[in-house]
């Protein structure tokens, strides 16, 4: 969907020195970014920053995101990031940057989000990322109680993989139906109602978010591109 402003500020971060060295990470934002940007009339990009370190929870521990967000006001532009993490992963200060009404920001991977559902997205983010957590904890603690030697590299491969193998399989039962949603042009919040209403639940037993659903888009192929 397109937005109200066609003026962007590129915001692209990497957590370390050497991945902004390497430019790891950098290729696969470049690539949601353009994405979104195809999907823009008469897209212009008044600059593209690179923020190299991790993500603070103060604005003034950020000064390239700091720029980023004082050009946007300058040339009113929105500012642009491939994903909410790539912005942050603290949902405190995602609530502080989106209450600024000074600022418009678009994530390439939630295109049809405003400021006030990307707060929302932050906070649902990090409660799924605690619970995750939390269920490895327990998991692993299950392990250990079974004599599973949690110190060999062999046996954390075979869980990582299982977990994986688990989350593409969820996957792939449900990627028909939401491709067919998604392809219709309904927005990931609308899909999200038709599986809740169907009473669909998410692997772990509960409702669908719009990021559960983005993740099972990101995890599966779509159906139509495979029998084109």
């Amino acid at each position: 969907m397109p937005v109200t402003s066609h003026r962007f500020v590129v915001l692209k971060r990497v957590s370390t020195q050497k991945q902004g060295a390497d430019g790891l990470g950098i290729a696969a934002q470049q690539r949601d970014i353009q994405l979104f940007l195809d999907q823009q009339p008469n897209a212009t990009v008044i600059k593209e920053l690179v923020e190299v370190q991790s993500g603070g929870k103060e604005l003034n521990d950020r000064p390239v995101l700091q720029e980023a967000m004082d050009l946007c006001r300058q040339t009113n532009s929105t500012l642009l990031v491939a994903k909410l993490s790539r912005l942050t992963r603290d949902a405190a200060f995602a609530l502080t940057l989106m209450k600024d009404s000074t600022i418009r920001f678009k994530v390439a991977s939630m295109p049809d989000a405003d400021n006030f559902q990307l707060g929302i997205y932050a906070l649902l983010d990090e409660q799924e990322r605690r619970q995750v957590s939390q269920r490895t904890k327990a998991a692993l603690a299950a392990a250990k109680a079974r004599g599973v030697r949690l110190g060999n590299p062999q046996n954390l491969d075979q869980y990582n993989r299982l977990r994986r193998g688990h989350a593409r399989q969820f996957a792939d039962q449900h990627r028909n139906l939401i491709w067919s949603l998604r392809n219709k042009g309904r927005t990931l919040r609308e899909i999200c109602e038709v599986l809740n209403d169907a009473g669909i639940k998410t692997s772990q037993g509960g409702m669908f978010h719009p990021i559960q659903v983005s993740r099972i888009l990101k995890r599966s192929s779509n159906p139509a591109l495979v029998a084109a």
